[in-house]
């Protein structure tokens, strides 16, 4: 067998190790959203209440009982803004 094609036990413990470990690292590394900057209310053009029928509870966006991932400040559960996006 060609010296350079072979695995040893020490190879083997060392590529092993490494991959534990950059397992064990992606799982603690926390990754932020895109979205990380809140918009302000009017920028979004927000209303407290719903618009053709999409509110603020059925957006993904939405943290209950009344925040947004991506709007600043309170928002209603019945509210609307221009960054609706329906939950699948």
């Amino acid at each position: 067998m060609d010296e350079q094609a072979k695995l040893t036990r020490r190879s083997m413990l060392r590529c092993a190790a490494l991959l534990a470990g950059g397992t064990l690292a992606a799982g603690v590394i926390q990754i932020k959203p895109a979205y990380a900057q809140k918009a302000g209310k009017e920028a979004v053009k927000y209303q407290d209440s719903p618009k053709d029928g999409q509110k603020c509870a059925d957006c993904l966006y939405f943290q209950a009982p009344g925040s947004c991932a991506v709007v600043e400040g309170a928002i209603s559960p019945n509210g609307w803004c221009s960054l609706y996006n329906k939950k699948s």
